[in-house]
């Protein structure tokens, strides 16, 4: 497509935007918000009517039928059989499991009555796609979870309709492997069909079994408990994005989450204080925001409250040129997208977008990350959107050298020199990563080869984070590629495996990183899409978890939690805490949502395909018996979030000691969204010494006399901190 052609198309979607998508004239422009939000649900209904399941991979079911409708040309024999496995795999895909055996046994009887020419790896291949559709084909007939809710490695049979299916895989994934006994992956769901009807390990053969000692975890964490159905969030999704944050200033964190598909509504419940949580989506004025696949939020207009941004059309190419929402908060927990209205109205597929005021104004402003496809697909510039200062932006990207063409998964705003500028890391996938240094005039400088951060080649979530304690920001970045699905089982079993892993880079203090992760035992992760960090039991030190998988709907493994050990190593906790789902994990949550002073955990579930879907869970945590902080910031010259500040809290530890815990005022990673005000553990402080906030405008405060297992307000040049009562609840009364 050439230049003028993709103009053209990118004027033709800003026209069925400002006409409200439904071919007739546009409302009268009255400036109002609420414009904004009618003409945007218009536009995102147009999108999901119009998506056309030839360019849309992800529309399984109607390619489904599309092809189905190809059967009645003529063809040859072997033309037949390979557009019936073309069919099903999209049944596959579509969550049509029963429809998809049945078109595959069709396929596999065929061959042998017509007695056709085909290479007996054709046959593995059936066999192979026949495994996974009847692991899954009980979620279809039953319509919801089994038992064990595929919680790895799960140790109870599913039950009814879930273990015939199971067994029929067993089956298939055995003839697998007596035909090759080295495929890892065979292997791999051989062991978790069997877990599915509860005869792991004992009923697996001792040839192909994996033992359970390999998945014990490195320390006990205690089980957090899944209670997203009894606390009303456990909706159903697809790959989307997961915020927690107090929306309606009542003291209580409310969780907002979305879905990619096209017709997916996003959600907002509000947390109603005695652990549940009441659907408010309606009342939000949010019905029509559809679709996205990630979201992120701040105050970017300093008027007190929190609005969303929300992530549209990443992975779909040109099919995916979809406007992004910029939602305002009323200041009662009601937005209206004012996305036209704020100059941030764009059509480019889009993953992920972080903001962080980078020129110290006192503003937010806004980093882009678009998805550009090889040439000759048209390139997707990266944007950067500098705040005006009422209500507007403006694009400076090329002028602050920003403006990179590349496959941007994850971006990240950081101080990685302590020179109180914000630096931008990117993750791309097909591509170096790149580490920007911001030059304090408006520019900024490519550093990546000198600071040594451009691995891995292939990747998806990033963030900042000073993992150590020692003042300096490390950066932490996700791999994303598998040639190879036996790598599910070689990362278990302690072989080798083709994997990218996550990438550790270990802030040096001069401007360069030591990669640390096979040291500190951080590798064997791999896969991993949404992701974000936390303090798990409250010690300190920041933990990760990471939601895993690809969208082939063979990729069923754990999702995998890491617990950081003093900064020394990182100790899988993934089994002992329950976090294991083998459902495709997306966006990440960190938030102490009853405000017992421990970090409660929400995971958006599912994946791309339209039948890949899951209910979302919510982790609530056991506590651990640790000290901890809350921090509300409140900038004034600085940006009123205060994104960007350095928080040290100094305290003096149980036999004496002291020891300094450093935090920065973020969102955590690029790929969920938790909560601005900083809860912080502090272990087995007994008190605590002091608190030091770096300002993002430069200013540098002392507090003092902040006592243990407390909330405060800081505000920016005031002397003293506001304690705040909080609001404590049981989340699983």
């Amino acid at each position: 497509m050439n230049k003028l052609h993709h103009t053209f198309l990118t004027m033709l979607l800003g026209a069925l935007w400002a006409a409200g998508a439904s071919g007739q004239s546009a409302p009268a422009a009255s400036g109002s918000t609420a414009d904004g939000s009618a003409r945007m649900a218009a536009y995102l209904a147009h999108v999901a009517k119009t998506a056309d399941p030839v360019l849309n991979v992800y529309l399984n079911r109607a390619r489904a039928a599309g092809m189905s409708t190809l059967l009645d040309r003529p063809m040859s024999p072997i033309q037949e059989m390979q557009l019936r496995v073309k069919i099903a795999r999209e049944f596959l895909k579509a969550g049509q499991f029963s429809e998809c055996i049945e078109e595959l046994e069709y396929v596999r009887v065929a061959i042998r009555h017509r007695e056709l020419p085909v290479d007996k790896s054709y046959f593995y291949m059936l066999r192979d796609q026949l495994g996974i559709s009847n692991l899954r084909v009980g979620e279809e007939e039953s319509g919801r979870r089994p038992p064990h809710s595929w919680i790895f490695p799960m140790q109870t049979p599913g039950g009814p309709p879930f273990d015939a299916g199971a067994r029929k895989a067993i089956e298939h994934y055995t003839a697998n492997l007596e035909s090759d006994p080295e495929d890892l992956a065979a292997r791999w769901l051989l062991n978790i069909s069997y877990m599915a009807v509860g005869e792991h390990p004992n009923g697996v053969p001792a040839q192909w079994l994996i033992p359970r000692s390999v998945f014990e975890s490195d320390y006990d964490i205690g089980h957090f408990t899944d209670i997203a159905a009894t606390t009303g969030v456990n909706i159903p999704s697809h790959a989307g994005g997961s915020i927690i944050e107090d929306f309606d200033a009542d003291g209580l964190l409310d969780i907002v989450t979305s879905s990619r598909g096209l017709r997916d509504q996003m959600r907002y419940f509000h947390n109603e204080g005695n652990g549940t949580f009441s659907d408010r989506t309606q009342q939000a004025g949010l019905i029509g925001q559809l679709g996205g696949l990630n979201m992120s939020h701040a105050d970017y207009d300093n008027d007190g409250d929190r609005d969303i941004t929300v992530w549209r059309g990443a992975w779909m190419g040109e099919a995916g040129k979809h406007a992004n929402s910029l939602l305002q908060n009323q200041g009662n927990g009601r937005f209206e997208d004012v996305t036209a209205q704020a100059g941030i109205l764009a059509f480019h597929p889009t993953h992920s977008g972080v903001w962080g005021d980078y020129d110290n104004d006192g503003m937010l402003d806004l980093f882009v990350g678009n998805e550009s496809s090889p040439p000759p697909k048209p390139p997707h510039p990266n944007e950067l959107y500098h705040n005006n200062g009422d209500g507007t932006f403006s694009n400076v990207a090329a002028a602050a050298g920003v403006a990179g063409v590349g496959f941007v998964k994850g971006a990240a705003w950081g101080d990685y020199d302590n020179d109180g500028m914000l630096d931008l890391y990117l993750s791309h996938l097909n591509g170096d990563n790149v580490l920007y240094h911001n030059n304090d005039d408006g520019t900024f400088t490519d550093v990546t080869a000198t600071a040594g951060v451009a691995e891995p080649y292939v990747c998806f979530p990033t963030w900042f984070w000073d993992y150590d304690n020692d003042g300096w920001e490390d950066i932490l970045v996700a791999g994303f590629d598998m040639a190879d699905l036996g790598d599910m089982a070689a990362i278990h079993m302690d072989l080798p495996f083709g994997a990218d892993y996550n990438r550790l880079y270990r802030n040096r203090g001069d401007g360069t990183f030591e990669e640390v992760a096979q040291k500190l035992h951080m590798d064997r992760v791999i896969l991993s899409m949404g992701a974000n960090y936390g303090d798990l039991d409250s010690d300190g030190y920041l933990d990760c978890y990471f939601g895993t998988g690809m969208p082939d709907m063979r990729t069923l493994l754990p999702n995998r939690m890491l617990r950081n050990a003093a900064g020394q190593r990182f100790q899988d906790v993934t089994t002992s805490g329950g976090f294991g789902t083998l459902q495709k994990g997306h966006g990440v949550s960190f938030g102490d949502l009853d405000n017992d002073g421990d970090q409660d955990i929400y995971h958006v579930l599912g994946a791309a395909f339209e039948g890949d879907v899951y209910e979302n869970v919510l982790f609530e945590n056991p506590g651990h018996g640790n000290r901890w902080l809350i921090l509300y910031l409140e900038g004034v010259q600085s940006n009123r979030d205060a994104i960007g500040a350095r928080i040290r809290v100094h305290v003096r530890t149980r036999a004496g000691s002291q020891r300094d815990i450093y935090l920065t005022v973020r969102t955590g990673g690029s790929f969920g969204s938790s909560p601005l005000r900083r809860e912080i553990g502090l272990g087995d402080a007994t008190t605590i010494e002091q608190v030091e906030v770096t300002w993002p405008a430069g200013k540098r405060q002392l507090f003092t006399e902040l006592r243990l297992d407390s909330a405060y307000r800081l505000r920016e040049g005031d002397l003293q901190a506001i304690e705040v009562a909080l609001q404590s609840f049981d989340l699983s009364p």
